[in-house]
């Protein structure tokens, strides 16, 4: 595919696309989470870690599948429309959204301020509401000025947590890996549940294929070492976390406590600044760079108004959907605040797993529905391993939703949103409805995109 979508420009390389994959996934969830998971489990959170990848690299998998045989703009939207079916593809997206919107890019803006604080003194929320400011205009102007921030980003990103795995190896103490499993297995199996969430976001660079060189090999090339990257680096970060104070003292806490015990002053600001800061900038700056191109393909597909899949004519950028993005989320932290941080993480992961089914279901379609394409894929499954692939990763996408909308309805503080998520899809269902009936009265059929398969792309 060499042609444009959408009048966008074809600007990222490997490095580029690596870049993006490791800075959506390195987020928020590694500098908070992993002393949530430490409630819950103990010194096992290495082992959960490396437990919680596994249904994603199923679901990976798929991906990079549809990724290489069929690169393209908005991909989770445009297979799951294309090769399963519209509405359910239209439901993934949407409830993305209203997890993402509401739920992660408010997490990742108010974890930014919390980590601005342990250095300055600054309120949270304003501060919180400057870092989307900044980044949306940075995206406003340009995706290769973005890219370009997000991989330098990202190494300095990778050098700090590298510099608190290696500082605090010294200080580890084998005694605090025991009781291995203080929560027992259903504590571990919690603690699994929640940090998958950790794990995601390298689905982002599906969404770039327009803008992706050579997107049929690099998209899965960035999978294949994003992944195995992430993860190694999650487990040697955790080691040291839980090993170099009691879990009890590190449980329900930040990164920055374990760091406190063993790093000098400006040792401990470069790993604020460089390490918790530029996890939650990357992650965010990756949002928005990604977080349009569905959004881009369902306007030219009539569900939302043509008027909004507008590009700049000068930057070359999706200006209206960016604002969209930014005036949700933006809101959502001034409606909200820092009492939702916890419900913001499970609301977060479940938009970001929800997104998943429609693309499942495309993907075991795609051998049917666009052999030629599959055939040429640069990676595919095949034989039984696409089914299987397919059916893990929809049994534990369905587990850890169920999981987290408990968790989430446990808290003081999800109950509100839980009913909002749930309410964000029904009207969802009913606003796809109407649009579908307003566009046949016009003579357009949605049922019509299932009929398109490879020339489509």
């Amino acid at each position: 595919m060499t042609e444009k979508e959408f009048g966008l420009q074809r600007v990222l390389g490997l490095p580029q696309t690596v870049a993006v994959a490791v800075g959506m996934t390195i987020g928020a969830g590694i500098f908070v989470l992993t002393g949530i998971a430490t409630g819950y489990t103990g010194p096992s959170v290495p082992l959960a870690y490396l437990v919680s990848v596994i249904p994603v690299i199923f679901l990976m998998m798929a991906l990079a599948m549809l990724g290489s045989a069929l690169p393209t703009t908005g991909g989770n939207y445009k297979y799951g429309s294309r090769l399963f079916s519209p509405r359910w593809a239209f439901i993934g997206i949407w409830g993305y959204m209203g997890g993402t919107l509401v739920g992660a890019f408010p997490l990742w803006a108010l974890s930014g301020a919390r980590y601005l604080q342990s250095l300055w003194d600054l309120p949270a929320v304003p501060a919180a509401v400057i870092l989307l400011t900044v980044l949306f205009l940075i995206n406003l102007i340009g995706i290769s000025i973005a890219a370009s921030m997000q991989a330098f980003f990202v190494v300095v990103l990778i050098g700090s947590l590298m510099y608190f795995g290696f500082s605090g190896v010294g200080q580890i103490e084998t005694f605090n890996f025991y009781p291995l499993l203080p929560g027992g297995a259903y504590g571990f199996l919690i603690a699994a549940s929640i940090l998958t969430f950790t794990h995601l976001g390298a689905n982002a660079i599906v969404e770039l294929g327009g803008e992706i060189r050579d997107p049929g090999k690099t998209i899965p090339r960035a999978f294949m070492i994003s992944i195995p990257l992430v993860t190694i680096l999650y487990i040697f970060v955790s080691v040291t976390a839980v090993g170099v104070l009691p879990w009890t003292e590190t449980a329900g806490q930040p990164l920055a406590a374990a760091a406190v015990a063993f790093m000098q002053q400006g040792g401990l600001a470069f790993f604020i600044l460089g390490g918790g800061l530029l996890a939650i900038v990357t992650t965010l700056n990756a949002g928005f760079m990604w977080g349009t191109k569905s959004l881009l393909v369902m306007a030219a597909d009539g569900i939302f108004p043509a008027s909004l899949a507008r590009v700049n004519e000068r930057f070359k950028t999706p200006h209206r959907f960016l604002i969209f993005i930014y005036i949700v989320s933006t809101t959502s932290v001034l409606l909200f605040g820092e009492s939702y941080l916890e419900a913001f993480a499970a609301l977060g992961s479940i938009g970001g797993i929800i997104v998943f089914m429609p693309v499942l279901g495309a993907a075991l379609r795609l051998p049917q529905r666009a052999p030629r394409a599959y055939q040429a894929a640069y990676f595919k499954l095949k034989g039984p391993w696409l089914k299987i692939a397919v059916l893990i990763g929809a049994v534990f996408a369905l587990i850890v939703m169920a999981i987290l909308l408990i968790d989430l309805l446990s808290m003081p503080a999800g109950s509100l949103l839980s009913y909002f998520f749930l309410t964000w899809l029904a009207l969802g269902m009913v606003y796809y409805e109407l649009r579908r009936r307003a566009l046949l009265r016009k003579g357009i059929d949605l049922k019509s995109l299932g009929d398109i398969a490879e020339e489509d792309f």
